[in-house]
């Protein structure tokens, strides 16, 4: 360890370091130039990395503990409609807010909830009882996407709480397969997989299904990603064939999408999988233009029901399942494969050592029995298909 000057020196230089970074986004944002998605994630990553040049071990304990109640409060924040009863503008009084809720002002305010939030930054005071947004919390006062993601806090706590005692049976293993996942004991039904589990609590896949868009805006890669399917439409001229599976293709996002990038190209000739009940949310509440795709209910562990399309697409979906799984989902695909079907994976591929977004999803992901992978993971996969 070195010494005090050594260490202190140590810092300095980082903090000029980062703060020219931040001098110069500054420099951008007063011109008029807003980041693009790859820009603000530097910019996030450049503030974080100023926290951790100077947090002491007493701080990142401070900072985990505040992690977890600022989610829980967040979450019944929303539960409980407070965010969507607080004025788009200007403040309310906590006596006025208590009662559209029905909750109690205490509760509400004065040194619990909206207090906590008042404290990070989440919310604003004037006085001592009058609350009002801030941009941070305004899309919590709606269904949306962030809304949806913020109602995950429930789970997400239950799922590392029996990740803990899960963890008391396996010790150091990594976790995987479809059963006996954190999210089954969780459920209190080892024997379950994850899909069983969630086809059982419709109000949550509902919300999985909404938040999924905004955990794709993370990623700035279009839902296209980079791969030119012009020739799809070219071949289509001349067979009759499915054209693009899209397996697990959730609501049909990527599908449409693709379908609206590549004119030409006929949605009636594609095909999205899901689960059954994700099948029927599309075909009672879905886009009406996917509607006219070919709807398939499937599960990734049976024998892929397309044959010999064109096209195999699966989407950041091998990331919910571990190696074994994900070698057999592969397999039934290419036992459905013509020879000259493409199968097209698109997902996350981590550095090692990761940065801090997909070292917290494949955190959450071990919980129920799924990664994030490197390049050598997902060749190793592949070779084993």
């Amino acid at each position: 360890m070195g010494s005090f000057v050594e260490i202190t020196s140590n810092v300095a230089d980082k903090l000029e370091f980062l703060a020219a970074k931040l001098t110069e986004s500054a420099k951008k944002l007063r011109e008029g130039i807003g980041p693009s998605p790859q820009e603000h994630e530097k910019l996030v990553i450049t503030l974080k990395s100023t926290i951790d040049a100077v947090n002491l071990p007493r701080d990142d304990l401070a900072d985990m503990q505040m992690g977890f109640v600022k989610a829980v409060a967040t979450r019944l924040l929303i539960k409980w409609k407070v965010f969507e009863n607080m004025p788009d503008t200007g403040i309310i009084p906590s006596k006025e807010l208590a009662p559209k809720v029905g909750g109690d002002v205490v509760i509400i305010n004065q040194g619990r909830l909206c207090w906590l939030l008042v404290a990070t930054g989440f919310l604003v005071q004037e006085g001592t009882d009058r609350v009002g947004h801030t941009a941070r919390t305004r899309p919590f006062a709606s269904v949306n996407p962030l809304s949806a993601g913020g109602q995950w806090g429930k789970y997400i706590l239950t799922l590392i709480q029996s990740g803990q005692n899960n963890a008391n049976n396996h010790k150091l293993r990594e976790p995987t397969g479809r059963l006996h996942t954190n999210k089954a004991f969780a459920e209190g039904e080892p024997e379950l997989t994850v899909a069983q589990i969630m086809s059982k609590h419709p109000e949550c896949t509902a919300n999985m299904m909404l938040s999924m868009s905004a955990m794709a805006s993370q990623n700035p890669t279009p839902l296209t990603g980079f791969y030119d399917f012009s020739w799809v439409v070219r071949v289509s001229e001349s067979v009759d064939r499915p054209l693009i599976v899209d397996g697990g293709g959730a609501k049909g996002w990527t599908l449409q999408a693709i379908c609206k990038e590549v004119p030409g190209t006929p949605i009636c000739r594609c095909v999205l999988e899901d689960l059954p009940g994700v099948i029927q949310m599309v075909k009672t509440v879905g886009d009406e233009g996917l509607r006219s795709a070919k709807l398939v209910a499937m599960y990734f562990d049976k024998e892929q029901p397309v044959k010999g399309a064109l096209v195999y697409m699966i989407r950041r979906c091998l990331r919910d399942f571990g190696d074994d799984e994900c070698v057999s989902i592969l397999k039934h695909i290419v036992d459905a494969m013509a020879p000259d079907s493409k199968l097209l994976i698109a997902d996350t591929v981590t550095s090692n050592p990761p940065s801090w977004y997909p070292a917290m999803l494949d955190f959450f992901l071990s919980t129920i029995g799924g990664k994030e992978r490197t390049e050598e993971n997902f060749r190793d996969i592949a070779a084993r298909a």
